[in-house]
């Protein structure tokens, strides 16, 4: 499901599974002065840099609180917005659903039920979100906010696993360090089927048998950070992608770039939506990275992934 309606999975072609449109950071102060972005010309001109170089599809984790509401940061909702950029570009967007982790949640989550929480997802998936009639596509970003998770949280994650197990929709987390493992736990114990779970932020904790035990039991491991970073720890980020290819787990890849900052658009000298695109599979062919590989990474397992086709 996208913002402007049903998608056939054979068209879902080139993906990004990692990114924002228009957010805002700053209710966690440590976010950074530059952590808004809601300037739909700026954001148009980036994603075109990323549909120009080849670019079908990008999968939008933007949940609940992120998008702005209390600073009415666009003139639009949030949800309605995203579904203007995608026509106006042409690109397939899908948009999640969810809470992101606790310094973003209302207050409200602390007094309901995890089944109340369940309910209210499930109607962003079935009917629209924040009262618009624009379909998420996806449950996540979904998170915790340090290396453990929080009892509103866990709740949080309970309510997610069962929204998915209603409606099908695919599952995708914010797990910063090994607390992923932590995160597939409760999906687990819920009844999920871990294939349908994108493990975020995976590159950002460089352990590759971290990387490995996510692919094992079944869940995808989302290098998101792509393009990021200073040189060395984007070698470190090469290397791991290679070798999870080379221990057999490509099928358990996904890239992308969370774009959530304005320093990361191109036009403030980053590399936006595009690097994926246009750069990546030359970093990995460098490393021995074939074609075919790197169209399962970015075609093929997004497609996955998001459906639980083979």
């Amino acid at each position: 499901m996208t913002v402007t309606g049903p998608l056939s999975s054979d068209d879902i072609g080139f993906t990004l599974m990692h990114e924002h449109l228009f957010l805002d950071l700053t209710r966690d102060p440590t976010s950074g002065g530059d952590s808004i972005l809601n300037n739909p010309d700026l954001t148009y001109r980036e994603l075109m840099l990323y549909k120009n170089s080849g670019g079908q599809t990008v999968v939008d984790q933007t949940t609940a609180l992120i998008r702005g509401h209390d600073h009415k940061l666009l003139p639009v909702k949030h949800a309605v917005a995203v579904r203007q950029m995608a026509e106006r570009t042409g690109l397939n967007i899908i948009l999640g659903a969810g809470w992101y982790r606790e310094p973003y949640y209302e207050q409200r989550l602390d007094r309901m039920k995890t089944d109340e929480i369940a309910e209210e997802l499930v109607k962003d998936i079935l009917e629209g979100i924040d009262g618009t009639d624009v379909r998420a596509g996806l449950l996540g970003e979904i998170g915790s906010n340090f290396s453990w998770v929080s009892p509103v949280e866990e709740r949080v994650f309970r309510a997610v696993a069962r929204a998915h197990k209603a409606t099908g929709v695919s599952i995708a987390t914010h797990s910063v360090g090994a607390v992923g493992l932590d995160h597939l736990d409760i999906y687990e114990e819920e009844g999920v089927d871990l294939h349908r779970v994108i493990v975020g932020h995976s590159g950002g904790y460089p352990d590759r048998e971290y990387h490995s035990e996510i692919a094992r039991r079944g869940a995808y491991v989302s290098f998101d950070t792509l393009g990021r970073g200073i040189q060395y720890e984007r070698d470190i980020t090469m290397q791991n992608i290679q070798h999870m290819m080379d221990a057999g787990l490509t099928k358990s890849i996904v890239v992308s770039h969370d774009v959530c900052r304005r320093q990361y658009f191109d036009a403030y000298g980053g590399s936006g939506y595009a690097y994926v695109s246009t750069g990546l599979f030359d970093d990995l062919a460098q490393l021995g990275v074939t074609q075919e590989q790197f169209n399962q990474i970015t075609v093929d397992n997004p497609r996955r992934a998001l459906t639980g086709e083979d």
